[in-house]
């Protein structure tokens, strides 16, 4: 065996140490359900939880390692649903009575496993430098309990990190080679395919990735090739595009109810300006603030005057539109952005189950150190955030000038800041304020997969001057 694969094969056993302690050693650690359980787990043909459970046992506060079996159907349209429906069949492999969430947690860890193998063996191969820093920022920093506590859950979050990291790995690959490989073109596409599909929210991240696949057309010129490329982005395309127009209609109300009345006007110190910018009647000034899902409100969520006035004649385009009129009012909503862009997890969401003994919501701080670190040492400033893609992105342009690495590759590092861009302007756009802190967990992937690149150049840099030194 080459030095290669012991060192990938060290690292990958690290990695599989660290998951089978986190998350498949007592106590059970998963994530409360916030509500939106239920609309995927019938890909899984699992149940919701039975009436013997409160409303204050089934949401929020506790997460819960067992569930009830159910038909298999079809839910929500996301490609998370492949990943939960093989989770359902090895759930009843496990236990044919009661499905066990350690099966999802089975699943996403063995992606994760194969993701950091891919990152280690190919974009380390011959550099054993390389492979040691990867391996330990890989495992310090997307192994936390912040990021691997979503494994036994149901949410989507660990689709967007794993096939984000798997998908700019690819391309990274892609980039670094002579004569690009029609298989890992292949597996680019198929990886940002099931990227942008796991979520609305990351349908325009397709259209990165589907940019990024044209960029490459020239990179051979064979036909298959070409074809390959062709395809590949125009299903991206596609398919972003399709997402949108199939989304739920009563997804798209809530969403359009969030991004008005708990983005633009909440917290707008001239909310009847803004309610005629937008062009809804001053009556609704009483919904300034408020989200979808509030009772106390004046005029209900679901009123048919608000579907007249509001919904039928408002999209997402026009929400765009007046923030490209009102420049200061996106800088408030970015600030507000920036508050809680620090933070991996939802800290609002119990980890343990009820028979723990823990009390409500309480949260796991074991393998903590990244997450913990970055939400308390890391500045929850606008201007921290743009300074940070300021510097990052002015040494790969100086890196481009001097010529000292692929210019392939350091376009692969701008795509990823580019995607970091689309995942903190898009819930602003798309959901308004509701949530944030979740809804910038691609963020977080992006702004943690930034961190990696820099250290790796440190290193790099060091390096190079010690050799010199010598």
């Amino acid at each position: 065996m080459n030095k290669d694969r012991v060192m990938t094969a060290v690292i990958v056993v690290i990695g599989a140490a660290l998951l089978i302690g986190l998350l498949f050693v007592p106590p059970f650690i998963g994530i409360a359900d916030n509500g939106d359980y239920p609309r995927i787990m019938s890909s899984g043909g699992i149940s919701v939880l039975n009436d013997t459970f409160t409303y204050e046992d089934k949401y929020f506060g506790y997460a819960h390692s067992q569930y009830e079996y159910a038909p298999f159907g079809i839910g929500y349209a996301s490609s998370q649903v492949l990943f939960v429906f093989i989770a359902g069949l090895l759930g009843r492999l496990w236990d044919s009575n009661l499905f066990t969430m350690h099966a999802m947690g089975v699943v996403y860890s063995v992606l994760m496993l194969l993701t950091l193998g891919f990152m280690i063996y190919v974009l380390g191969k011959g550099r054993l430098w390389l492979q040691i820093t990867l391996g330990v920022l890989m495992l310090f920093i997307f192994f936390d309990i912040g990021y691997v506590a979503y494994f036994q859950s149901l949410f989507g979050e660990p689709v967007s990190l794993i096939f984000l990291l798997l998908s700019a790995s690819l391309a990274i690959a892609l980039a670094a080679q002579e004569k690009p490989s029609s298989v890992l073109a292949v597996l680019l596409f198929v990886c940002a395919w099931i990227l942008a599909m796991s979520k609305i929210q990351n349908a325009p991240v397709g259209l990165a990735f589907a940019a990024y696949g044209f960029r490459l057309y020239r990179r051979r010129s064979d036909v298959q090739w070409k074809r390959i490329l062709i395809a590949g982005s125009s299903i991206m395309v596609l398919s972003t595009v399709l997402m949108y127009v199939f989304a739920p209609g009563e997804l798209k109300q809530i969403n359009l109810y969030q991004t008005i009345f708990f983005g633009i006007l909440k917290d707008s110190p001239h909310v009847k300006e803004d309610l005629k910018s937008l062009g809804i009647p001053e009556k609704y000034e009483v919904l300034a603030g408020t989200n979808y899902f509030q009772t106390d409100v004046a005029i209900k969520q679901d009123a048919p005057e608000l579907t007249e006035d509001v919904y039928s004649k408002l999209g997402h385009f026009d929400v765009v539109r007046y923030y490209a009129t009102h420049p200061s009012r996106i800088i408030d909503k970015l600030e507000a952005a920036a508050a809680n862009a620090t933070f991996i997890r939802p800290y609002y969401l119990g980890n343990y189950v009820k028979e723990e003994g823990k009390s409500r919501g309480e949260v796991t701080y074991t393998y903590s150190t990244w997450s913990e670190g970055k939400k308390r040492l890391v500045p929850e400033s606008l201007l921290f955030f743009v300074a940070f893609y300021v510097l990052y992105i002015g040494v790969i342009v100086w890196e481009w000038i001097r010529k000292r690495y692929s210019r392939g590759i350091l376009e692969v590092l701008l795509l990823i800041a580019g995607i970091g861009l689309l995942a903190a302007a898009i819930p602003l756009v798309g959901d308004g304020e509701a949530d944030i802190g979740k809804h910038l967990f691609l963020f977080n992937v992006v702004f943690d997969m930034m961190v990696v690149v820099s250290a790796v150049w440190i290193v790099a840099i060091i390096r190079g001057l010690w050799h010199r030194i010598r």
